[in-house]
């Protein structure tokens, strides 16, 4: 499984040889079902008019693609310059994997143990980001803002159990609030904290009184803007979803709000050999109801996975060649998962958008390995920076042309609906 992350290839060299053009102009025209995005266009055209007095939360929920920030990063930069900065969003607490380099923000973590919801024997609980953060004595934690405006409202969120230890918490050596995850009942637990001064950091420390396990950390601003939260699983499939507990989930989603949530699933069940193709569309069906249940109001987005491909097997086809000595050739599940994808979100009114079809359609991963910067890792999986931003670019450009084909103050009569933009032209 394609359980790689990106930055481990960050310093793969590219070939050294001009790399072939790109076959066709990269679109962004290669999404469908823009009329499901009403809630969320609705909540965009407030932040416009004046009209909100909250953030609108966005959601990105996935895979490797979505724990590096690259894509997810640029998205937020996007949203932000046009609608205003509501802040940060969640994050996974601590440090969730090597190579964790979150956007807008800088995150130390020490005498934590993580566990990830990868595997289906890892203990839970796990919210929305997928990792726990467990301290069976004295610990600390510390998240810092990179950008002039702070962190902003900060709410940390725990799990309270019986005999559950003290965690304090202050910004930059003032003085520290307390909180206990000391409950009777089982379940999450969120502190709020008061803003610290412009610019503070914030430091987390677990007092080693009892065990003491974190599931979250979320910056937001007072007022509106965007809040663009990533919550991804290195190596995740859709299943990952069910690995979330549901009161965690429902109380997560209750508190962020989300205008709109991406999900963004697919490379590992397409590089997969024994994806079961049969059961998939079901699978993937019940683990975004998951979701969208804890979730109503909100606006889904299907994202599915980019371009890839592995080294070409004995009588396989292969790709165009673009390398003397290598032969390179699309994951045989790759294609039927992306279509799966597809179909569910047309049939349940939800947009769609393929970003393989956004990068040239299939094989063109190993042209943009070879552009000179590279614009994808040496394992034809991942994207570089290059890469995420520019494709990012692609999707914020097809969300933002669907919201003016909308109208700002939501006339759904000129709002695409999820049949009259499924042509040929779109899916490619």
């Amino acid at each position: 499984m394609a359980a790689g992350i990106v930055a481990a290839c960050a310093g793969c060299s590219a070939a050294t040889s001009a790399p072939p053009p790109i076959a066709e102009p990269v679109s962004a025209r290669h999404a469908v079902g823009g009329g499901g995005l009403a809630p969320f266009y609705a909540a965009l055209s407030a932040l416009e008019d004046g009209t909100a007095r909250t953030p609108v939360q966005i959601v990105q929920i996935g895979d490797s693609h979505t724990a590096n920030d690259g894509f997810s990063g640029r998205l937020r930069e996007l949203f932000q310059q046009r609608f205003g900065d509501g802040g940060r969003g969640m994050l996974p607490p601590g440090i969730p994997f090597r190579y964790y380099k979150p956007a807008q923000v800088a995150v130390t973590a020490q005498d934590w143990t993580t566990t990830g919801s990868l595997r289906e024997s890892s203990p839970g609980p796990f919210g929305i980001a997928g990792v726990r953060q467990t301290a069976d004595g004295p610990a600390v934690m510390t998240l810092r803002s990179t950008e002039p405006s702070g962190l902003g409202h900060v709410e940390i969120e725990a799990w309270g159990q019986p005999g559950g230890g003290t965690l304090d918490a202050s910004w930059d050596g003032g003085p520290a609030v307390s909180f206990s995850t000391d409950t009777r009942v089982v379940g999450p637990l969120f502190f709020p904290l008061p803003p610290g001064p412009a610019g503070a950091g914030l430091t987390l420390r677990a007092r080693g009184d009892g065990q003491v396990d974190m599931l979250s950390w979320t910056a937001t601003h007072s007022g509106p803007g965007v809040v663009y939260s990533n919550l991804g699983t290195i190596g995740a499939t859709i299943s990952n979803i069910g690995r979330f507990d549901p009161a965690a989930v429902r109380a997560e989603l209750a508190r962020l709000h989300p205008a709109l949530i991406l999900i963004a699933f697919g490379t590992n069940e397409g590089f997969a050999d024994g994806t079961d193709m049969a059961t998939y569309p079901e699978l993937y069906a019940e683990e975004v109801a998951l979701l969208h249940a804890a979730a109503p109001q909100a606006s889904i987005a299907i994202i599915g996975p980019p371009d890839g491909t592995r080294t070409a097997r004995p009588g396989q086809r292969a790709c165009p060649a673009v390398e003397r000595r290598h032969a390179w050739a699309i994951p045989p599940h790759l294609a039927p998962v992306r279509a799966a994808e597809r179909a569910f979100a047309r049939s349940h009114g939800y947009f769609y958008w393929d970003w393989s079809a956004a990068m040239g359609g299939p094989c063109s991963i190993t042209r943009w390995a070879l552009t000179d910067p590279p614009m994808a890792a040496a394992d034809h999986v991942h994207l570089l920076h290059p890469g995420y931003r520019a494709t990012a670019e692609l999707l914020f450009e097809a969300l933002m042309r669907g919201y003016r084909a909308q109208g700002s103050v939501g006339r759904k009569s000129e709002a695409p609906s999820a049949m009259s933009t499924a042509g040929s032209d779109w899916q490619q």
